[in-house]
């Protein structure tokens, strides 16, 4: 048998992933998280750290190895393998990951934008009759992937889609959807921070605090939403990220939002929804995009 090993570095965290040649998950690591570690330096070393220990704990010998597919924060450029100058992974910025991580390891390295995996593993997972897919992922930032008919959609430059830094009423697209806005928004109605997670269980609870955030939320995400839906009509809108676990705290106002500014939901019955797989999605596309490459 022959193997694939898939990493998933996001904002806040990293976990990796050891997949067969036939894109069945083997098994994967726990998430770590990048504040554990300081610099870059640590943080390579704590990801090779998990490669390792799936080598050694599945027993494969290391040149049944086909590759290793990387999901990182955009933008970035996927022919070279450098993650460009990134604001959610400060430092990762400029950073030639797939070469440095193929010298390391003599194992072939390719990287591509998380979101575009994420959208990548969800397709091929879930919506393969459907030809015009996208996934977006709500957490550190905003990322968005477009497959058009089984392909990730790059644009003629590579860096399609990076929709997370364009200008809006309240500054750039993703400010208002992160996880530092739900903070920000906790800090100013009680008086306090809070981790979305706390934010999410008061909502629950029926606090009328959490549930004027989430609302808010919800209706800013909605906003985002309809200008994509209004441009690209996808016939599937999956959800993953972080933050999708609190798909219900939120959906109330984006669907409201969705339905006040475009069309196209209501008419031809997009369907938008949290991604039942998650990371694993993640790393199912990045497998996906290793055999792709490698012909197989």
């Amino acid at each position: 048998m022959k193997y694939i090993i898939a990493i998933d570095i996001g904002g806040t965290t990293f976990k990796t992933g050891l997949f067969s040649d036939s894109l069945s998950l083997i098994k994967s690591s726990n998430e770590d998280k990048i504040r554990h570690y300081n610099g870059k330096e640590e943080i390579v070393n704590g990801i090779i750290n998990q490669i390792n220990s799936l080598i050694e704990e599945n027993s494969i010998n290391q040149i049944d190895i086909i590759g290793i597919g990387i999901a990182c924060p955009g933008p970035l450029d996927s022919k070279l393998g450098i993650i460009l100058d990134t604001p959610n992974l400060q430092d990762f910025k400029n950073y030639e990951i797939a070469n440095d991580f193929s010298e390391r390891l003599n194992i072939d390295t390719f990287i591509e934008n998380d979101a575009n995996l994420f959208s990548l593993g969800e397709w091929h997972s879930s919506y393969r009759k459907k030809d015009v897919v996208m996934g977006i992922t709500l957490g550190t930032g905003f990322g968005l992937g477009l497959i058009l008919n089984g392909k990730i959609f790059k644009g003629g430059n590579g860096l399609a889609m990076e929709y997370g830094s364009s200008p809006f009423k309240w500054g750039i697209c993703e400010k208002n959807v992160s996880i530092r806005y739900l903070r920000n928004r906790a800090e100013q109605v009680y008086g306090e921070e809070m981790s979305p997670r706390i934010i999410e269980q008061y909502f629950k609870e029926n606090d009328q605090k959490a549930i004027e955030i989430y609302n808010e939320y919800g209706e800013n995400l909605g906003i985002i939403l309809s200008h994509i839906i209004n441009m690209i009509d996808p016939q599937v809108i999956s959800i993953g990220g972080g933050l999708s676990k609190a798909f219900d705290c939120f959906k109330n106002e984006m669907f409201s939002s969705i339905r006040k500014h475009t069309f196209s939901p209501d008419i031809n019955h997009i369907t938008v929804s949290p991604s039942q797989s998650g990371s694993k999605s993640t790393m199912l596309g990045a497998s996906l995009m290793v055999k792709n490459i490698k012909n197989l």
